[in-house]
C-alpha cells in the first residue's frame, strides 16, 4: 500500500450532504467515498488514453 498524506478540500455544502448521503448509502466514509471516486476517474481516464492510442 502507498504512503497516505492528508489533504484538505473545500467543498459547497450542497455538495458535501449530497456526498455523505451516498457515504452512508455505500456504507463507507465520506473520505472512502472520495476516494473510490477518484480511483474510479483515473482508471477510466486511463482506459480512455490507452483507447486513444489504438
Amino acid at each position: 500500500m502507498s504512503d497516505i498524506s492528508k489533504t484538505t478540500i473545500n467543498l459547497p455544502v450542497d455538495l458535501k450532504k449530497e456526498l455523505k448521503k451516498m457515504a452512508i448509502d455505500e456504507d463507507t466514509s465520506l473520505s472512502g467515498l472520495i476516494i473510490n471516486m477518484i480511483e474510479e476517474g483515473m482508471k477510466n481516464r486511463n482506459k480512455n488514453i490507452i483507447s486513444d492510442e489504438d
